[in-house]
């Protein structure tokens, strides 16, 4: 015998009202304005940590080349005040942002972040190419000739631009994620001019802005080096070389 189903109508479904979609709608607003009250803070901690720690990265890995550089310095170091771009004509200091040494391939070798102009690359005496002006906040390095007989080497061309052997980036622009960064070299306290230098303090600081005013990540550390040096506070650098 088969059973007969009956349906059956369900009395009072007349739906929801206008009234009390708008109302439920206002009750999930106010929800949501609170959950994202709560995790506003929480989300930009978040980010604020991420960025610290991306920076955190950048200074390590620039204080690792730091420490290889400084390993290369060998018959004098000189350290320029801060915020010198050109050593035409300067005398050392007891602290600055340019670096200065004799690398193992007797290359005068000047390191910062100061930035400089655009120069022009030489071989021989004559140009061969030419680097576009780079910007302060980035560590580059730049190879110079050095006369052996008067102990010199020069920064200028003939006609008075900027002239290296060779410069180079450390890092791409794009490695430093939009920061910038400052390198201040200078003696271990008791050294003086013509003295022995076993190592260097260097203060790396990544700032978020050009300008500098936005402190990210900073430390100090000991530069060791492998050669014998001696600081050197004499005019080390000219303006012009002879032309070729």
């Amino acid at each position: 015998m088969k059973k007969r189903w009956k349906r059956r109508q369900i009395k009072g479904g007349e739906g929801t009202t206008l009234v009390e979609l708008v109302v439920a709608m206002l009750l999930l607003g106010i929800i949501m304005t609170m959950i994202v009250g709560i995790l506003s803070p929480a989300a930009r901690l978040f980010l604020r940590m991420e960025r610290l720690q991306r920076a955190q990265v950048i200074l390590d890995n620039v204080i690792l080349e730091l420490q290889g550089i400084a390993d290369n310095a060998t018959g004098y170091v000189n350290i320029y005040p801060q915020g010198q771009q050109s050593p035409v004509g300067a005398t050392g200091a007891g602290a600055g942002g340019m670096l200065e040494f004799i690398n193992p391939d007797n290359y005068v070798t000047l390191i910062s972040a100061e930035g400089c102009q655009a120069t022009d690359i030489l071989a021989g005496g004559a140009k061969i190419d030419s680097v576009e002006a780079v910007e302060s906040g980035r560590l580059l390095a730049r190879y110079y000739t050095r006369d052996v007989a008067s102990q010199t080497y020069q920064y200028a061309d003939a006609s008075g631009s900027p002239a290296a052997r060779a410069v180079a980036a450390v890092f791409a622009d794009d490695y430093y994620m939009g920061n910038y960064l400052e390198v201040t070299f200078s003696y271990p306290a008791g050294v003086s001019a013509g003295g022995g230098v076993a190592c260097l303090e260097a203060d790396v600081k990544l700032y978020s802005d050009k300008e500098k005013n936005n402190l990210v990540v900073q430390e100090s550390v000991l530069l060791y080096l492998r050669y014998a040096a001696v600081r050197k506070d004499e005019v080390t650098a000219g303006d012009a070389v002879t032309p070729p």
